[in-house]
């Protein structure tokens, strides 16, 4: 990937920071205590990682409970030729085990409608992400066919940069609102800029129209809505609070 196009790119490193999470592409703060991302359910490598890592958990899990059903059945453990007993200790564990998994995923359900908007601007990273390789790719097939002008590569990559602001002012703007810290001036500012840059995208959109870009610049302007749209929500749900 170009220098100009992997500069452009918001590293994990950064969307931790702005957002205050551990971010994957599966959950967000972390296995425990945080919540997945319902995104994966839409990809099916990401629903796969999900279903082995929910049978980590169990098996983990199963392992903490196994010196609880020891101490309330230890006949079961001095032998195994006691099978009432070895019966009784396998449902005390394993219905620990499936206690304890339902009130994780419980727990990471309940949690989905605080981190709402914050997912959904996760979602839109990703898409953001996908149109920074679609125009690598681009790059690539230009150095064969060299049919692309500079001038159209020049509009996408102020696009995507515009793009870029838009992502981390809204989710700088969604960890204010859901920390309480009353920062309302700094959140006019983050929401005067995507609304500035929603504009700059409106007038490249127009004049990328027949281009081999175009395609690109439209989806840049889309993120911007929805981060936008994100950002507005976000801001009603704290004022309902």
């Amino acid at each position: 990937m170009n220098s100009d196009l992997a500069d452009l790119r918001i590293t994990d490193a950064e969307i931790e920071r702005l957002t205050g999470f551990e971010v994957n592409e599966l959950f967000v703060g972390g296995l425990l205590g945080g919540v997945y991302r319902p995104s994966l359910f839409r990809q099916p490598n990401r629903l796969f990682m999900f279903a082995m890592t929910e049978l980590i958990a169990i098996a983990i899990l199963f392992v903490f409970t196994l010196p609880i059903g020891i101490f309330l059945f230890g006949n079961a453990a001095a032998g195994i030729s006691n099978l009432p007993e070895m019966l009784k200790f396998l449902q005390i564990t394993l219905g620990m085990t499936v206690v304890g998994t339902m009130a994780w995923n419980l727990y990471m359900q309940l949690s989905l409608k605080r981190f709402k908007p914050l997912l959904h601007l996760l979602d839109e990273v990703d898409r953001y992400h996908e149109i920074l390789e679609a125009v690598h790719l681009l790059d690539q097939l230009e150095t064969v066919q060299r049919s692309i002008q500079v001038s159209q590569r020049g509009e996408i990559l102020e696009a995507l940069r515009l793009t870029r602001d838009n992502l981390v002012s809204g989710l700088t703007t969604e960890k204010i609102l859901r920390d309480h810290r009353g920062l309302f001036a700094r959140r006019a500012d983050l929401v005067a800029t995507i609304e500035t840059n929603l504009i700059t995208l409106r007038s490249l959109e127009i004049g990328a129209q027949a281009t081999e870009y175009a395609q690109f610049v439209n989806e840049a302007l889309e993120i911007g809505i929805n981060v936008q749209q994100e950002i507005q929500w976000a801001s009603r749900s704290k004022l309902r609070r």
